[in-house]
């Protein structure tokens, strides 16, 4: 029999004592932290926590659970323990499950599951044995809990190995043994173990393995029986369950619909709020997964005034209470935020912007409100004008009533119902804009929010619909927009994040109908509050330019536009040191105005692109050493490469001198590579097409270091999912290098390797790969075929057919047209090469939408079908080929082509 491994009781004593060191504020944890950090590089390791977590009866229970989520860590990281040690590691977990203390017990649950994801859950067939045991009636509470709590962090991370039947298939799956144990604990006496029961049940129904596919109906049952629990807790896991059901399975719920819905009304005004959110999803669930929701209809009269009700503040709400502080401090005068010094990102995780970060969390909360407001909004997009003389009664009510949150709650209903019951509210337009109007001004800062908001809402009629400037009631979208841009002044910092979030919602949706005067006057207003807002709410004023810019395109460069706000930002810019904390935000909304604003940004594009320079060096330098935090490094380095793509895009030929006498391709080449993070590639290999495109010649003398980073992330190892974008750019990128080059630039050392990419990637199977990197690919290769037919050309046979599949559904454009004229150029070389892929290369010929418009292409191509008719009549097959082709490309080759 095979020894057991046992730890050495000094290493024992001295792992307790540094475990017990770190739960001493007094003690050095620094130095604790060093020697544990150390210690992992040790195999035994992750025994010695397993041990001290298990076996320390008599140490205090933090220091047990400190040693259990150290080992959770440990064993991903560290070095793979031993046969003996997982064995020990595996017993000590299985006597935890059932612990008295519940978070060592939830530790040791969740170090299981850890353990499963490393080594499989067919090679622990005991902790399957033990859940089963602990939810086997009769069992202790505390093995119930346990075993519960690690069945639903394994359905939640593991689902496919609860699934799992073995290699033939023929097994019995951990979810055919633990899943009936789930469903019998719904008639638990103990409130907790039903509510837990029932969220694992939910839980597993997300990915309905085999047995509850099968048990369904049971499942329901199940439920319907817990429906009026005692448990507020039950009750809410209870209305979760039946909205999922509502999704995954409606037909079996469609004969008790009527009931379901008198059910999920009253759960709606269940005085838990969790019950009530819960309840609250079924609304927006029945309108998407039911065919037919006239069964809603008879309820509407009921459950709108529902909806208003759950949408009034709670009395003590702390997004209420975050305001009126707010309004208070406002009326102190007291001195802005923005004005306090900034600091380095190494010190900038202080109290304050952690604060700040709570204060967003807070804010953005899914509650009870959001969720009433979101369902009917949904409502009123399937009944439209239905909803009307239900909802607009108790609205005006609480218009007129004096409490100022009955108030906002009507403001908000009127701002969810904007979207879907256009025709009936478009008529009282005018005298909706003129009730909302003053409320911008209200002595109550969510007042003010939310009728800038609703506002917004109204902004694609407004622009669409009522002349710029005319009289309605006061009701224009001259108005409107300037009661936003002045409502930007506000000196309440809750009201200056919405009206931000206001604004940039009504560029979205005036889009290209908002005139120039309004767009100078909204640029205006931002600028102003780029120029006083502090530093909780400056990135919402990014945003919101952000938006501008990507909404109005060329109309950033107008100089009302470009002059108001283009200076302010680069101001900006050159005050922030590196590793402020704003700094990202701010190149983000940067980057979206340099795209567009031309030449409005020329001014300034010397120091910015200078300051990216730095920041790139600095970070990536800082990556290496590990002086800065890779993640934070990374996103430093992206995007400041972002900016500068969108510098190249905005400026042309003119960032050339910019390019010239900066290290930034040395710092692209450095951002290409395969070690650093995906995300950064992807702007790497962005910025080195933006750059190619703009000045071409300061990256060929670079173009085989180039070449080889594109053709690293092209190999068939390094296409992922989570690469996908990098590999798109890479792809794209090159194809713009390729066209500016010279034959000698792409030598055979440097295009076989890509070749053999872009041919692997056009040979994939039909939905493995994205549509879009086989395009880029297909375009690129048509780009490199263009430069070097000679060298493509002996190897088109292996990907001929897929490169004219992919080509067939680029769009019409300037790519398009390179990739054929590359691919017409290597059939020149050999006409005969195109018959075994006659069909899709002429499927492509024709997938042209306006070829006429493109006269050398039409040209060529025409060239090359009637070098290939030459070619097949010579051995007597033209007239079969063509018969071979669908009617409507044959059609359409004969009309184009004249042949």
């Amino acid at each position: 029999m095979a020894s057991v491994w046992e730890p050495h009781q000094e290493g024992v004593s001295q792992l307790v004592a540094l475990l017990s060191q770190l739960q001493n504020p007094g003690a050095n944890q620094a130095q604790a932290l060093q020697r544990l950090n150390e210690a992992k590089e040790n195999p035994e390791f992750c025994g010695y926590l397993a041990f001290v977590f298990a076996r320390g009866e008599r140490l205090p229970v933090e220091v047990r659970q400190a040693a259990g989520l150290l080992l959770k860590n440990a064993l991903p990281s560290g070095p793979p323990p031993a046969p003996k040690v997982w064995a020990s590691i595996r017993a000590c977990l299985l006597g935890m499950l059932a612990h008295e203390s519940r978070p060592l017990r939830q530790t040791a649950g969740t170090c299981a599951v850890t353990a499963v994801g490393l080594a499989g859950l067919a090679s622990w067939p005991d902790l399957v044995t033990c859940i089963a045991r602990g939810l086997e009636p009769g069992a202790p509470a505390a093995a119930v809990d346990g075993a519960l709590d690690t069945l639903f962090k394994l359905t939640e991370e593991q689902a496919s190995q609860m699934e799992d039947r073995g290699p033939d298939g023929a097994a019995a799956a951990p979810n055919d043994a633990l899943l009936p144990c789930v469903l019998a604990l719904f008639g638990h006496a103990d409130a907790a173990v039903r509510a837990s029961a029932v969220a694992t049940l939910n839980l597993a129904a997300s990915n309905m393995p085999a047995w509850l596919a099968a048990h369904v109906d049971d499942y329901l049952r199940g439920l319907f029986a817990l429906a009026h629990d005692a448990s507020p807790g039950v009750r809410r896991d209870v209305c979760a369950g039946l909205v999922q059901a509502l999704v995954l399975a409606p037909e079996r719920l469609q004969g008790s619909l009527p009931d379901l819905i008198e059910y999920m009304l009253g759960s709606n005004q269940d005085g838990d709020e969790g019950v009530a959110i819960e309840s609250c999803e079924f609304w927006s669930a029945l309108c998407d997964s039911v065919d037919d929701t006239a069964v809603l209809r008879p309820f509407l009269p009921r459950l709108l005034p529902v909806l208003l009700r759950n949408m009034v503040f709670e009395e003590h709400s702390d997004e209420v209470a975050e305001a009126e502080a707010a309004e208070e401090e406002a009326g102190r005068d007291a001195p802005a935020d923005g004005l306090r010094p900034f600091v380095g990102r190494a010190h900038a995780r202080g109290a304050a912007e952690e604060e700040d970060e709570e204060d967003e969390e807070e804010v953005s909360r899914w509650n009870l409100r959001r969720c009433s407001a979101s369902a009917l909004d949904m409502l009123s997009t399937v009944f439209g004008d239905e909803l009307l003389p239900i909802i607009l009664p108790p609205i005006s009510q609480r218009l007129a009533e004096p409490d100022w949150r009955a108030q906002e709650a009507a403001i908000l209903a009127l701002g969810a119902i904007s979207q879907g019951c256009t025709a009936g509210l478009a008529q009282q337009l005018p005298a909706l804009v003129a009730m909302l109007l003053p409320a911008t001004s209200s002595p109550r800062p969510m007042v003010r929010c939310i009728a800038c908001w609703a506002l917004a809402r109204f902004s694609r009629w407004l622009f669409n619909c009522t002349p710029a400037g005319g009289a309605a009631g006061g009701g224009t979208a001259t108005v409107v927009v300037q009661t936003l841009a002045a409502r930007l002044a506000d000196r309440n910092w809750v009201v200056q994040k919405a009206v931000c979030g206001s604004l940039a919602t009504l560029v979205e949706l005036g889009g290209d109908a908002l005139p120039g005067s309004e767009l100078a006057t909204i640029a205006a207003a931002l600028a102003a509050a780029l120029q006083s807002y502090g530093r909780r709410t400056m990135r919402h004023v990014y945003d919101a330019v952000a938006t501008l810019a990507e909404q109005v395109g060329a109309g950033m460069a107008e100089p009302a536009v470009a002059g108001a706000l283009v200076p302010r930002l680069f101001e900006r810019l050159a005050t922030l040191p590196d590793g402020d904390p704003e700094l990202l935000p701010l190149l983000e909304c940067l980057t979206a105005v340099a795209q567009v604003a031309g030449g409005a940004v020329e001014p300034w594009a010397q120091p910015s692109f200078a300051k990216c320079v730095q920041l790139i060096a600095g970070a990536e330098e800082g990556m290496r050493s590990g002086a800065l935090d890779a993640d934070e490094a990374a996103q430093v380095i992206a995007c400041s490469l972002d900016y500068v793509a969108a510098l190249a895009e905005g400026l042309g030929p003119s960032i050339e001198s910019l390019v010239s006498t900066s290290p930034i391709v040395d710092l692209l080449l450095a951002a290409s590579q395969g070690s650093m993070p995906a995300d950064v590639r992807q702007s790497a290999f962005a910025t080195t097409g933006d750059l190619a495109r703009a000045c071409a010649p300061h990256l060929l003398p670079r173009l085989t270091e180039l070449a080889a980073a594109v053709t690293a992330q092209l190999a068939p190892g390094a296409i992922a999912q989570e690469t996908m974008a990098a590999c798109n750019n890479a792809a794209w990128a090159f194809g713009e290098l390729a066209v500016r080059c010279r034959p000698e630039d792409l030598a055979p050392q440097v295009m076989l390797p890509l070749l053999e990419c872009f041919a692997s990637i056009l040979a994939a199977a039909p939905g493995c790969l994205p549509r879009s990197l086989r395009e880029n690919a297909a375009i690129s290769l048509g780009r490199c075929a263009l430069i070097v037919p000679t060298t493509i050309a002996p190897h088109l046979s292996h990907f001929l057919a897929a490169w004219c599949s992919a080509l067939g559904s680029v769009r019409d454009g300037e790519e398009k047209e390179h990739a054929f004229w590359g691919l017409c150029a290597v059939l020149r070389q050999d006409a005969n090469a195109a018959i075994p892929a006659f069909s899709p290369l002429c499927a492509a010929l024709v997938s042209w939408h306006q070829i006429g418009e493109h006269g050398r292409v039409q040209q060529e191509c025409g060239e090359l079908v009637h070098a290939l008719k030459a070619a097949l009549e010579a051995r007597s097959q033209w007239e079969p080929a063509l018969r071979s082709l669908s009617p409507a490309v044959a059609q359409k080759l004969r009309q184009t082509f004249q042949v």
